[in-house]
């Protein structure tokens, strides 16, 4: 009697067991059955994935943020004149990518600045080229000019902003030489020097803008200024002479 009775609840065990697993089964299937019948928790199910690969991978790798990138090689400084045609060359589409560009008769360095006036730049059609026409007007377009400009036809305003950007550029860049002229000797730069040619450089160039201003200036000062003769001529002096040849003549 009780062999049976121990028979029974150790079959009754068996089938509740294999009912559990068998309920398990069913579960887990249906789960699977929902997610590869629905696009949706599809997508689901692979961004979860990839969240999970990401956490792993950044955890596993080693960082790599505070590494320093590699920096271009600094260009050996330079120190001489160019004409107009020479300067062209300088347009940073040569192997070393130097960028110079001209500003009031100065030349300057910009190669730091290659990300505005390198190729594909905003200001790509300043390079190699004088850009005081271009700053004084606003305008991009590119000087193809062969000669020299001396902007004397620009106003008196135009100018004024070609010195704001000349300042502007001395601030920033490596002067490297002056713009020269038709028939212009260029300057003999030495290396022991180079501090005093690039003073001499700078002065020569803010004495013959101030020359060409005071010129301007002194041109107008003549035109207005009356003649002196005529003024002499009926002044209170004229009026004595008169007196004084009437008194002798009597």
């Amino acid at each position: 009697m009780e062999s049976n009775v121990v028979e029974d609840l150790t079959q009754k065990s068996v089938d509740t067991e294999n009912v559990l697993k068998n309920d398990e089964s069913t579960f887990l299937a249906n789960i699977l059955r929902e997610i590869l019948y629905s696009p949706m928790n599809l997508a689901l199910l692979g961004i979860i994935c990839f969240l999970v690969y990401k956490i792993v991978r950044d955890r596993t790798e080693v960082p790599s943020v505070g590494a320093p990138k590699p920096s271009e090689p600094e260009l050996p400084k330079i120190r001489r004149d160019f004409t107009v045609k020479e300067l062209r060359q300088y347009d940073g589409n040569q192997p070393d990518g130097r960028v110079l560009v001209a500003v009031n008769g100065s030349i300057y360095d910009v190669s730091k600045g290659k990300r505005f006036y390198g190729p594909g730049g905003p200001y790509a059609t300043f390079a190699g080229r004088d850009a005081s026409r271009n700053l004084a007007t606003f305008s991009v377009d590119s000087n193809d000019k062969d000669e020299y400009d001396d902007l004397s036809d620009l106003t008196a305003v135009e100018m004024d902003s070609v010195r704001e950007w000349e300042m502007q550029f001395k601030e920033k860049y490596e002067l490297v030489g002056k713009l020269l002229r038709k028939g212009e000797q260029p300057t003999n730069y030495d290396d022991d020097e180079d501090d005093e040619s690039v003073a001499n450089v700078e002065d020569t160039t803010a004495a013959a803008a101030a020359a060409d201003i005071l010129s301007d200036q002194s041109e107008g000062a003549r035109k207005r200024q009356p003649d002196r003769s005529k003024a002499e001529g009926n002044g209170p002096n004229a009026s004595t002479t008169k007196a004084q040849n009437e008194s002798t003549d009597c």
